[in-house]
């Protein structure tokens, strides 16, 4: 059996806003810590990869304690995470040359995906890939606007998107799937503490793309999976996600959900 995991993390920090503003970014610590920990725990080996090769940025807001169940998770997650991401990063560019090697791709949240994942052609092929061998994809909160990469011309839909139009995407690999991602109320109230309002909101993204988003209540978990997509829809969502996404690799090749 595969027991290795692509997880695929941004390279940059600085996200920007309306009126030439940039708020600083990254990924989120429990989005990546806790499911990755879990991944680990269960006997499997994780391949970090970004763009650029580099170690990604840790979005500083995230490091907190109150995004764990107490201290002693946040600590252990924390030294977790440290050790994970001193070992050896790929780029992504040379991972996408060996995908039969892994068993599924998983993409943390943060805002980071916002910046280049979701018009990277290299992340394109990555998703590609798994789409066509219904094997387990899984993003959450931010990450999944990254699912726009997969189509024509993701960096041509994410200008529009940036420049306050409604774009058409073009052969997106996930048109009529369900998801859940960061809300928009959810993003409203992280806004507030932004220097100026974001560019677009990742559900309005997903949605012009042909997707169909089911969020839940703010700030809750929520969890969705249909066929080889698992997406949760925010912070409070890591537990639940890494528990669907286990069940997801333990079946081979991924069940079709209605």
């Amino acid at each position: 059996m595969n027991k290795k995991i692509l997880v695929v993390m941004s390279s940059e920090s600085v996200l920007p806003l309306q009126g030439g503003q940039t708020h600083a970014t990254g990924f989120y610590l429990n989005e990546f810590g806790v499911p990755a920990h879990r991944l680990v725990q269960e006997g499997y080996e994780l391949i970090i990869a970004t763009p650029r090769g580099n170690r990604p940025p840790l979005d500083q807001v995230s490091d907190a304690a109150n995004f764990f169940k107490d201290e002693a998770e946040y600590g252990q997650i924390k030294a977790f995470v440290e050790q994970t991401l001193s070992g050896p990063i790929l780029k992504l560019s040379d991972a996408a040359a060996h995908l039969d090697d892994y068993a599924a791709v998983f993409l943390p949240g943060g805002h980071a995906p916002m910046i280049e994942l979701m018009r990277d052609p290299d992340l394109g092929r990555v998703l590609a890939h798994f789409h066509a061998q219904s094997l387990p994809t899984a993003l959450i909160c931010h990450a999944p606007v990254a699912l726009l990469a997969a189509q024509k011309d993701a960096a041509a839909y994410q200008e529009a998107l940036q420049n306050g139009a409604t774009p058409s995407a073009q052969d997106f690999l996930y048109g009529g799937y369900k998801a859940t991602v960061f809300s928009t109320p959810e993003e409203k109230d992280a806004e507030s503490g932004f220097d100026a309002p974001m560019l677009y909101y990742p559900e309005d993204a997903l949605t012009a793309a042909g997707m169909t988003i089911q969020n839940g209540a703010k700030w809750s978990s929520n969890v969705m999976r249909d066929r080889e997509l698992i997406t949760g829809q925010n912070p409070m969502s890591d537990e639940e996600f890494v528990t669907v996404f286990l069940t997801a690799l333990q079946e081979s090749p991924v069940a079709a959900q209605a």
